[in-house]
Parts: structure tokens; sequence; C-alpha cells
């Protein structure tokens, strides 16, 4: 009887130790939990990230992003659970040795903290120099803008000023998706891709209010083959702005609302821009926007070029200015511009709906490089500004355009 007791007790030391190693082995921080043979999950939460929307967990998610990027055996996902995680500036830097792709999955929401003493660059998150990255989820990354927006200067200071962070800074970021996030009152840019190659943005809502200052959706300079697709926009800037170095850029099924609209540029401004050659912008509508599809270019440094750009298939709802080539912007005062950037090869096509501006075409382009093949067709808006006497009409100078089918503004008489 004895013999029994004793080999019951060892049996169930046994099995309590086991259980308690396996726990062990759980809940180590330092290790992944891989389920069914699939990716490795990287958990904030177990690297010491606290959900209590006052800790700065900026360690906790470098220390899981460094397990996560340098695994070598499966597939590896960097995961934020629920809850409310601040953080200030971060960095998710590679290159990353785990198998493609590395995701990041947000479930919960991200803050900012708000001290801009501790931004030493003007970005809040940044992933840098990562091939085959996907960002998803139903989370939020909270900038908390509204905090640092009474100190943007920018224009009291004529651009000579600091620019506020960033929300999301891309650069280097090649053969990548980001879908489902949404972007919430950025201090600065919302999203900022730079130097990316074949990165696709969808189904993303990216909102501050129409009187937020720079608070641009996205911005793309410097890359190629970058896609935004089936996203709602409103800020307080361009919903969208392609800027120098870039090229076959689509954006298709954008909603924007407030802003100033999809545009090309600014362009020239400094000494290192070049060439924009193709832009394709389609099934997008703007509501209440101060612009619609706009080319913008300052009077320029070095000579460059805009060209194969394409807007069409867009609905404009209360657009102050629907349709915009402006050589001469940054002037206060309407001048004759001297751009040394050349525009060509724009399609401006199928598009409807209404404007609060008597002049919904505006074709402003430079005496030193006048617009070449410029096509306006089956253009149908209506007015619906303050005056109803005043003339519906359309405004070109120094522009070669092509005008067919319904117009409505009436097409420029050119020179």
């Amino acid at each position: 009887m004895a013999t029994v007791k004793t080999n019951f007790l060892l049996g169930m030391v046994f099995i309590f130790c086991s259980f308690l190693g396996e726990s062990r082995s759980f809940e180590d921080p330092h290790r992944s939990l891989l389920v069914d043979g699939g990716p490795a999950i990287f958990n904030v939460k177990t690297f010491g990230a606290l959900a209590d929307d006052q800790t700065d967990n900026v360690l906790a998610f470098r220390a899981a992003w460094m397990e996560a990027c340098k695994n070598i055996t499966t597939p590896a996902t960097l995961l934020f659970p629920e809850g409310i995680f601040r953080t200030s500036q971060t960095m998710f830097a590679g290159p990353c040795t785990s198998p493609s792709p590395i995701t990041v999955q947000v479930i919960g929401t991200l803050k900012a903290t708000t001290d801009l003493s501790e931004y030493v660059s003007p970005d809040w998150i940044t992933f840098f120099d990562v091939d085959n990255l996907v960002l998803k989820g139903s989370g939020v990354f909270d900038g908390q803008g509204a905090i640092s927006w009474p100190l943007n200067d920018c224009k009291q200071n004529k651009g000579k000023c600091a620019s506020l962070p960033d929300s999301f800074k891309f650069d280097k970021i090649n053969n990548s998706v980001v879908s489902d996030i949404t972007s919430l009152n950025s201090m600065g840019f919302h999203y900022h891709v730079h130097r990316c190659t074949n990165v696709s943005f969808t189904n993303l809502t990216i909102t501050a209010p129409g009187n937020s200052p720079n608070t641009d959706g996205m911005h793309i300079s410097s890359s190629s083959l970058i896609s935004v697709t089936d996203s709602v926009i409103g800020t307080g800037d361009d919903c969208i702005s392609i800027g120098h170095t870039t090229s076959n850029i689509t954006i298709t099924g954008i909603t924007c609302g407030p802003g100033h609209g999809i545009s090309i540029g600014s362009l020239g401004k400094r000494k290192e821009e070049k060439t924009v050659d193709g832009v394709f912008v389609k099934n997008c509508s703007f509501t209440n926007t101060t612009n619609g599809a706009r080319i913008k270019t300052w009077l320029g440094i070095e000579p460059a070029e805009a060209k194969n750009i394409i807007y069409e298939n867009l609905i404009m709802n209360a657009v102050r200015n629907p349709i915009v080539i402006d050589q001469s912007y940054g002037k206060q005062d309407r001048v004759a511009s001297t751009s040394v950037w050349k525009i060509s090869n724009v399609h401006f096509r199928n598009i409807s709906g209404t404007s609060v501006s008597n002049i919904a075409v505006s074709l402003q382009c430079s005496t030193r490089n006048p617009c070449e093949n410029i096509e306006v067709a089956d253009v149908d808006l209506s007015y619906v500004g303050g005056s109803r006497d005043t003339t519906f009409t359309s405004d070109c100078a120094n522009a070669k355009a092509i005008f067919g089918g319904k117009l409505n503004p009436p097409a420029c008489i050119l020179e």
C-alpha cells in the first residue's frame, strides 16, 4: 500500500512539474507562439508593453520588433492586441532575416506622446529598409495632433520652420502591403512614402479636421509602383499629394473630403527634385474640397517634367476648384508663370458634379514652358456658387489644350 501511495505521489509531482514547465515556456517573454505550423506570433505585451494609455511603450515595441525581424525559422507576426498603447518616436528597421512576409497586425490603438522635445526627427512611426512587409488590422494610430497644431508656424515663417512629426514614414519599403489601418489626427502628414517600390495601400481610413494644418493624407516622393485604393481620406491638406521623382502611381476608389484634393506637387521647390512620370487617378469622389484634380509647380530651380498623367471618372461635390494646373504655386498674387518645369500629356476625362467657383477649369501654365497635349474631355460640371449671374467658364494661359465631348463649362478660347 505504501508503495502504491509513493508511486501515486511521484506521478502527481511529475505531472505538476511538467505543467509548470509548459506554463513557464508559454509565458517566456522571449519566446514566440507557434500556431498550427503558422507564423511565429510576437505579442508586444509579452515584451512588457502596457495597454494603460499612460506608459511609454517604445522600448517594449522595439524589443518585440527585433525578435520578430531576426526570427529565422518561420514567418513572423508582430502583434498589437486590444488596448490603448502609448509610444514616443519609434522605428521598425530592417533588413529582416525572418522568412517573408513579416507581418505587423494592429488590433488595438497606438497613441503618440505629445511632448515634441522627444522627437529627434519629424516622424512618429517609421518603417525603414524592410522587404515584404504586411501592415494590417482594424487598429488605430492616433497622432493626437490637436495638441500640436497650434505650434505649426510654417505659414507665418514662409516655409522656414520645423515640420511637425508625420504619423507614418515608409522609407525604403519594397514589395509590401498596408491595409485596413486607421490614422487619426496626425501632427503632420498621416503617411509619408519615400524611396519605396511596389507598395500597395488599400482600405485605409485617414481622418483629421478640415482646418488642421499640413495633415496631408499621404505624400509620395522618390518612389515608384505605388497604389492607393478604396480608401476614405479627410484632412486639412491634400488627400493625396504626389511629389517629385515618382513614377507609375495608381490612385483609385478614393473618397476625398475635407481636404485640398488629389495633387501632383507641389514640384520644383528644391534643386534635387526630378521628373514625375505616370500618375493614374480614377473613380474618385471629392466633397467640399478646395481642389479636385490639381497639378502645382513652383517657378522652379532645376528643369524637370510632370508628364503622362490621367485624371478620369471623377465626381465633384461642391468643390471650389475642380480642375487646376497652377505653375505659379507659392505666389501671393496671380502672375504669369515662368516655371522651368514642363507639364505634358495630361488628360482630364469624364469629370462631373458641382463647382462653387465660376472658374471650374483653370489651366495656368508657364510662359517659358507652355503645357503641351492637355486633354479636357467630357467635363460636365454645374455652378453652385453664391451668384447666379456669374459666368461659368474655363480659363487657360500658355496651355496647348484639346477640348472634346460634352463640356460644361465651355472650352477655353485658345490663342
